[in-house]
């Protein structure tokens, strides 16, 4: 399934494959006002809609929180027979977090974030309200260059305009995610990189009273959140260098 937008802007649009026809947004919302003012359905109640165009009839499966016919219902509409079938949402913790994370996923692909696909493959989780980090905490390692979490942080940070709009989709919050991955940035280091304040300090050349006043206070500066991260940059293109020299000398090896 392939997310082409989002019909009355947020209702997810679906489409089985974008290879064949489909209908625009426009056209799915003309017809979803007049099947539902035909059978009195609040719009609110609207969750997800998916075109099956690969049918020869014009096949709409509607997912809505309120009981309907299982019988499939059907119109013409601009000389075009369409038919209905639906699907009663159930907020079922089961159901609701497979759903979420498989569209979460689905989505990403679809968009070529394959790098959003890794990261929410090995870290991030849903349980249908909320994305939150899944890795447990004391394994962890938001600001240890070495570590893959920097890596899937940094990503998340960049892509955070992209990974908001598909959850307001999806009517799933994100500050809980993002909030943790904005940590008091001092604490954090010295934990994941098993410094002392005063280590950290001479590692930025600040003060220590400067490191331990903003980290008790968790007032952090711009100026100093800079440091930080270019101190962790640092250290990162460090393993980069020394990955890239033993490298080097194993192939020394081999041609000697």
């Amino acid at each position: 399934m392939t997310q082409l937008g989002k019909v009355f802007n947020k209702i997810p649009y679906l489409v089985r494959d974008i290879d064949n026809p489909y209908k625009d947004i426009t056209y799915i919302e003309n017809i979803i006002n007049i099947l539902f003012e035909q059978y009195n359905i609040n719009i609110e109640n609207l969750v997800n809609i998916f075109s099956n165009n690969r049918d020869n009839l014009l096949h709409f499966h509607i997912v809505i929180k309120t009981n309907m016919s299982k019988e499939n219902l059907s119109f013409k509409y601009k000389k075009e027979d369409i038919e209905f079938t639906f699907e009663e949402y159930k907020e079922s913790k089961t159901k609701t977090k497979y759903i979420n994370s498989f569209m979460f996923i689905e989505t990403f692909k679809h968009l070529n974030e394959n790098s959003l696909v890794t990261v929410f493959d090995e870290m991030i989780g849903c349980n249908g309200k909320k994305l939150f980090i899944s890795v447990p905490k004391e394994n962890l390692k938001l600001f240890q260059p070495s570590s893959k979490h920097y890596y899937y942080r940094n990503i998340l940070i960049l892509k955070k305009d992209v990974i908001c709009d598909i959850a307001d989709s999806f009517n799933i919050n994100t500050n809980e995610l993002y909030d943790n991955l904005h940590p008091n940035i001092i604490k954090q280091v010295c934990k994941d990189l098993h410094l002392t304040y005063k280590k950290l300090s001479f590692e930025l050349g600040y003060k220590p009273d400067t490191i331990n006043k903003a980290a008790s206070t968790g007032k952090i500066s711009e100026q100093l959140n800079k440091a930080i991260e270019l101190y962790l940059e640092n250290l990162r293109l460090k393993e980069e260098l020394k990955d890239f020299d033993l490298i080097k000398q194993a192939l020394q090896n081999v041609v000697v």
